[in-house]
């Protein structure tokens, strides 16, 4: 018998009613039946919501059983759990009912926390897989998983052959992220995030995280030069991010002097996030005095470039940013020489949850 919040609340509804009449003598023989079907629904509800809080009930409907590594199915959530597209290498095509389509990006979620995350995001859920002990998972999040998605069940020995964790939580997702537009990124007053060759998964996924939690309107990933960035959606990347890169408008495939004509068009000014060294130098920017932070007015409409880790933003791109902006560092309290009287340079992805913040905090968010 199917069971739901509504379902619960006018059983107990009725029987409520139905026990009040037999206090008053009311009660025919017809509100008896009927008292004693509505008792065995609200017993049944309530039974199903203790096997779902417990973690008794695998899932709301049945799930199907991986019993092999050959599996295609498992082969998939190996490959999307690994970083792979999934599907690219996962044996002959699948029919019927498995035969979607592969060519959009498919990504790999493991662990309760970002199963959840991507089952509340809205994104596309193809598959959840889980294992004997992720069982208890799929008690409370079953309800979430859509009708059709595939749910696959294995052996906590099977789960680890596929996981991409060195501890299990015994529970996964393949999902299809969201494809985000440029239109996504100018939307309200835009605070665009461009990361242009930050290469470290963790960086990206960290700055992705800040960014949805500083209310930037979304990502752009690009390539700087010969310096590709990390994929968002890779598990690493959206590990960092907490679910944050499910749920954020993230564009890829542009490059960075289109992006930015593009951004120029539709009002919005482009800001380089550079370290000292790299600013100070005037390479390939003449004369220009670095900004700090807070002499910025993030409020207006604008996009705040993050560049690779080592080598930082191409030249060119500094050059064709409408300012530089750079965080002030305290000097070595012990330094013997002038030259190494600064501090090392931060971390890009610490840079940029900093200016993130200060565009935050300038348009009142808090």
């Amino acid at each position: 018998m199917p069971c739901s919040r509504s379902i619960l609340l006018s059983a107990k509804s009725a029987q409520r009613s139905l026990s009040r009449d037999a206090r008053s003598g009311r009660r025919s023989q017809s509100d008896r039946r009927l008292y004693r079907r509505t008792s065995l629904c609200y017993s049944r509800c309530m039974k199903r919501m203790a096997e779902m809080r417990s973690g008794r009930a695998a899932s709301p409907r049945l799930s199907e059983t991986i019993e092999s590594r050959e599996n295609r199915w498992l082969k998939r959530f190996r490959a999307g759990l690994s970083g792979e597209r999934a599907g690219e290498r996962a044996g002959e095509p699948l029919r019927g009912r498995d035969s979607f389509q592969l060519q959009g990006e498919i990504a790999g979620v493991e662990g309760a926390r970002l199963v959840e995350a991507a089952l509340r995001s809205g994104v596309e859920i193809l598959a959840v897989l889980f294992s004997e002990s992720g069982a208890r998972h799929i008690g409370r999040l079953g309800p979430w998983i859509p009708t059709e998605a595939r749910l696959l069940r294995t052996t906590d020995r099977l789960f680890a052959s596929a996981s991409g964790t060195e501890t299990p939580q015994g529970i996964a997702a393949l999902v299809r992220p969201r494809v985000g537009t440029f239109d996504d990124l100018i939307s309200g007053i835009p605070l665009v995030l461009v990361l242009a060759g930050v290469q470290d998964p963790g960086n990206v996924g960290t700055l992705v995280r800040t960014a949805e939690a500083f209310g930037a309107s979304g990502i752009a990933a690009c390539a700087a030069g010969a310096i590709g960035t990390a994929n968002p959606f890779a598990p690493k990347a959206l590990r960092a991010s907490a679910g944050s890169a499910l749920r954020l408008p993230i564009v890829r495939g542009i490059s960075v002097p289109v992006l930015l004509a593009q951004l120029r068009i539709a009002g919005v000014r482009v800001y380089a996030g550079c370290p000292e060294d790299v600013a100070d130098s005037g390479s390939g920017d003449g004369a220009r005095k670095p900004l700090a932070p807070w002499e910025i007015d993030w409020r207006a409409p604008a996009a705040l470039l993050v560049g690779n880790e080592g080598a930082g933003l191409p030249a060119d791109v500094v050059h064709s940013a409408d300012a530089i902006v750079q965080i002030p560092h305290a000097p070595h309290a012990n330094a013997a020489h002038q030259e190494d009287s600064r501090s090392e340079s931060l971390n890009a992805a610490v840079a940029g949850s900093i200016l993130l913040y200060e565009a935050a905090r300038q348009r009142g968010l808090g």
